[in-house]
């Protein structure tokens, strides 16, 4: 019987830009085959922004693995905006909301309960998730950590991770390692921009929220940008869009109203944001969980950056501007509207 070479591209398309381990390379030359992958885990501990860019990984993991029951690992202080709608079963760890009433058992329960698994992909990379890889069972686990000691103990197949690169393609690198080619532009089974953008009355949506203060701009500066880009966009409407926690909110902009291009728009369910935003001709905002929606909807953006790196939650393949300075100093108001107008140019 003729030997296969140990750098056969059989289920495994890297050289060197990737790890496997030689369990992975065994597994994956001997026994893996897409159809026959019957339970995936997939873990994601984070925020709504990091939910909403997990979808297309789901999408194109269940196109891959189109036998599979897919399950979701997530964290009970983090559901809001959970994919419920693209796996089979959700798994809820135990999170911070619930450190006075669970314990070291309760999580390792939590593992144990989801029960061997084919596949195992940690999207998540933190210590729960670091746990969970560890007393989890599955015939081959994939994660993306940063250090190269936890990815040889951890994980039999590891791609590299890059903050210069959208997290969301490094997630997708996970199912190419394997031999899946997701599409160029992606699929995250959201409502389209391209299909229901109002271009009867078209309008351009602010927010200024986020997790963190120290991500969002001054409100003296938000109206600003909101009056400047009022004055350089007069066709458009300007809608200044609340979030639920009090700094989010809009009363700072009252008066604007009496104005026939703007408008304030309460604080919306998530089912009504994904499609405000959708429907939007653009959308301004930090690096919040909001943006990451107008990606997953390809409804183009003008992020503002100086805190967080721009780079990860940023798309190569469509018209998502970037606002920032190379030494992380708050951009004017003057550079946020004039990539808002290029924006809408193209």
């Amino acid at each position: 019987m003729t030997k296969l070479p140990p750098d056969r591209l059989k289920h495994l398309w890297f050289e060197r830009g990737a790890y496997a381990n030689k369990k992975a390379r065994h597994f994956l030359r001997e026994e893996f085959d897409p159809n026959a992958i019957k339970k995936i885990t997939v873990i994601r501990h984070a925020a709504l922004g990091d939910q909403v860019i997990l979808r297309p990984f789901l999408v194109e993991a269940r196109k891959f693995f189109p036998n599979a029951e897919i399950t979701l690992a997530a964290v009970s202080n983090y559901q809001y905006g959970m994919p419920v709608d693209l796996v089979d079963h959700v798994s809820i760890m135990p999170g911070t909301d619930m450190r006075k009433t669970t314990g070291s058992k309760d999580k390792i329960a939590c593992v144990k309960a989801l029960g061997e698994q084919d596949l195992m992909f940690d999207l998540a990379s933190t210590n729960r998730s670091h746990w969970m890889m560890a007393l989890g069972k599955a015939k081959l686990k994939i994660g993306f950590p940063y250090n190269n000691l936890i990815r040889r103990v951890l994980c039999d197949v590891a791609v590299f991770r890059s903050d210069l690169q959208p997290e969301v393609e490094v997630m997708l690198d996970m199912l190419r390692i394997l031999g899946h080619t997701p599409p160029r532009r992606l699929e995250f089974a959201y409502p389209d921009h391209q299909v229901v953008c109002d271009k009867e009355q078209p309008f351009i949506l602010y927010f200024n929220g986020a997790s963190m203060k120290s991500k969002i701009l001054s409100k003296e500066q938000m109206r600003d940008v909101v009056e400047q880009g009022m004055a350089a966009l007069p066709d458009y409407q300007h809608v200044y869009l609340e979030g639920k926690n009090d700094f989010e909110k809009g009363e700072f902009l009252e008066d604007l109203t009496s104005k026939s291009n703007f408008s304030i728009q309460a604080c919306l369910p998530l089912d009504d944001l994904v499609m405000k935003v959708a429907k939007a001709s653009l959308l301004v905002a930090p690096d919040t969980g909001v943006r990451n929606i107008a990606i997953s909807t390809h409804t183009p953006t003008v992020g503002i950056f100086y805190f967080t790196v721009p780079y990860r939650y940023t798309p190569l393949y469509e018209s998502h501007h970037i606002v920032m300075r190379a030494d992380a100093s708050i951009p004017s108001s003057s550079e946020v509207v004039a990539s808002m107008v290029k924006a809408l140019q193209h």
